[in-house]
């Protein structure tokens, strides 16, 4: 599982890119909703770290529990390093055969599915925040693995 592990090691680094461009934002942007949004950007950002810290629980056996709500972008950015750097040990150290119980769907997945669902559904909301940037006069950040690459050079 050494490559889901690399992707989520990128998936961190994507989370911690998207965090620099909102920590941008003034205060009252980040709870702002505007056409075409569906939550605030630390609406979603915070939607975002409880999925991957409830995932990483589950993961690990671990009861499904939620973050506490209202969680600060301080308090956000260090649940999402701490749940990321959680994810890339998991990934490199669990068998992608091993089951995970996940209680809203009644049904068990294997680690490398739950892996995987981390890592769309983050995409998929650092993609929609990204894209809102700009409506508060941001740039979007660099979100594709290759912008990793090229800082390891």
């Amino acid at each position: 599982m050494e490559e889901l592990a690399e992707l989520h090691r990128f998936n961190a680094w994507a989370n911690r890119s998207l965090l620099a461009g909102v920590r941008q934002l003034r205060t009252a942007q980040l709870e702002e909703r505007q056409e075409g949004m569906y939550d605030s950007v630390q609406g979603v950002l915070g939607h975002v770290a409880q999925v991957e810290f409830v995932y990483l629980r589950m993961i690990r056996g671990l009861e499904s529990k939620r973050l506490n709500p209202g969680l600060t972008l301080d308090e956000l950015e260090a649940a999402l390093a701490e749940t990321d750097a959680g994810l890339v040990a998991e990934a490199r150290s669990r068998s992608p055969e091993e089951r995970v119980r996940i209680p809203w769907f009644e049904r068990d997945f294997a680690v490398s599915q739950c892996l995987r669902q981390v890592l769309t559904h983050s995409a998929n909301h650092r993609a929609d925040i990204n894209g809102w940037l700009p409506r508060f006069g941001i740039e979007s950040t660099d979100q594709d693995y290759i912008d990793l690459a090229l800082t390891e050079e």
